[in-house]
C-alpha cells in the first residue's frame, strides 16, 4: 500500500522528537554528572496487524569521566550508583551530580538545594573547615558528620529522570545502598555526552526531515495535479 502524507508527516514528527533528544544532550554537555538520553521507534505487532510506531527512551548509564576540581565538598562516583537526596512528601530521588555546597543553616545540599541524604537523613555540619573525603565522610574540623548514602540499582533503566539531575525509582529498579562506594573527593564527573557522535546525529536527522519534506511537497504536487487533470475531463 502507498504510503500517505499523513504518513510522511508522522515520520517528520518522530524525527523532530528525536532531534529534541539530541539537542538536549548538547545542551547539557558541560552539565557534571548528566546521562545522555536518545530516542528509539519500534513498530510492534498486534492482533490485526501491525501497531503504529512507539518512542522508546533509553538512557546512557556510563561514567563521565572525572574532572579535579579543588573544591572540597565537589565528589564524584567511580563506577556505579548514585547520590541519594531528599524530594519533596518526605521521598527520595538519586543523582551523579556532586557539585554540593552548605545552605546557610548548615544542611549539605545539591546545586539545586535539595539536601542530600545520609545514612540518618540528612547532613548537617558545623565548622570552619569542612570537606568529603573518598570513602564519602563529611568531615568537619576533623571529626565526621556525617557519611553520605550511595545506592546502586540492578536495573537502572527503570529510573525515571526527574529534572535538575535527578532520577526517582518508580519501584521496580531495584536499588541496595552500597557497602564499598567509590568516590574521589575534590572532583566531579563530566557528562558522558560524546560530542561528536550527537553532532552527526543532528546533521542525520535534519537531513532526513529535509527529505521527508521534499517527499510531502512532492505527493502535494502530484494530489494538485491530478485535481487539475480531473477537472479538464469535464
Amino acid at each position: 500500500m502507498p504510503y500517505q502524507v499523513g504518513d510522511v508527516a508522522n515520520a517528520c514528527s518522530r524525527t523532530m522528537s528525536q532531534l529534541d533528544y539530541v539537542t538536549h544532550n548538547l545542551a547539557n554537555v558541560n552539565t557534571p554528572g548528566f546521562k545522555s538520553e536518545y530516542l528509539h521507534f519500534a513498530r510492534m505487532t498486534q492482533n490485526d496487524g501491525l501497531a503504529p510506531e512507539s518512542g522508546q527512551m533509553a538512557l546512557n548509564f556510563e561514567s563521565g569521566t572525572l574532572q579535579e576540581t579543588g573544591n572540597p565538598l565537589d565528589a564524584a562516583l567511580e563506577g556505579d550508583g548514585f547520590f541519594v537526596v531528599e524530594a519533596g512528601r518526605g521521598g527520595s530521588a538519586y543523582t551523579r551530580q556532586g557539585n554540593f555546597t552548605l545552605d546557610r543553616d548548615g544542611y549539605l545540599v545539591t546545586a539545586a538545594g535539595d539536601k542530600v541524604l545520609g545514612a540518618s537523613g540528612p547532613i548537617q555540619v558545623e565548622g570552619d573547615r569542612i570537606s568529603i573525603d573518598d570513602q564519602g565522610r563529611v568531615i568537619s574540623d576533623g571529626d565526621e558528620a556525617g557519611r553520605l548514602l550511595i545506592v546502586r540499582f540492578e536495573y537502572p533503566q527503570m529510573l525515571r529522570r526527574n529534572g535538575a539531575g535527578l532520577f526517582t525509582d518508580p519501584g521496580n529498579a531495584g536499588g541496595t545502598p552500597a557497602d564499598d562506594p567509590r568516590l574521589k573527593s575534590g572532583s566531579l564527573e563530566n557528562s558522558n555526552v560524546n560530542v561528536v557522535r550527537e553532532m552527526v546525529a543532528m546533521i542525520d536527522v535534519q537531513r532526513t526531515f529535509e527529505a521527508y519534506q521534499k517527499v510531502i511537497q512532492t505527493m502535494a504536487d502530484q494530489d494538485r495535479l491530478s485535481t487539475s487533470r480531473v477537472g479538464k475531463l469535464y
